[in-house]
């Protein structure tokens, strides 16, 4: 009886930092990998130059799918997971950017698109 209360105690703790941990996430603020905010003027020049040809001056799509609604960004957590995507590409479908534009052009576009193109 005595393992049994415990094996109850530790899943009741389990439950419960799992409960934690998901409202932690939920909470939680994506942070910039600097700490500072993306400056969205660089990202509307650099957007402008080697974006807007295929997903629209205003990101509204084109070629390429547009960047702005609602269902656009669910599958990004922050800017930089939309840098990571800038930068690699989708083979076949988008071209990766990472030898086109620098680190700060690819992190000032995805901090744009990611703030939904600056609306």
């Amino acid at each position: 009886m005595t393992f049994r209360r415990f094996v109850d105690g530790v899943q009741w703790l389990v439950a419960a930092l799992a409960a934690l941990t998901v409202i932690l996430l939920l909470v939680a603020q994506p942070s910039e990998a600097s700490g500072a905010a993306p400056d969205l003027g660089e990202g509307a020049t650099v957007f402008a130059s080697n974006c807007a040809g295929c997903h629209g001056s205003d990101g509204s799509g084109g070629v390429g799918p547009a960047l702005v609604g609602e269902d656009v960004l669910a599958g990004f957590v922050d800017s930089q997971s939309v840098a990571r995507f800038v930068s690699v590409g989708v083979p076949g479908r988008m071209p990766g950017f990472e030898t086109r534009l620098t680190p700060e052009e690819i992190d000032a576009v995805a901090g744009l698109v990611f703030s939904g193109l600056g609306s």
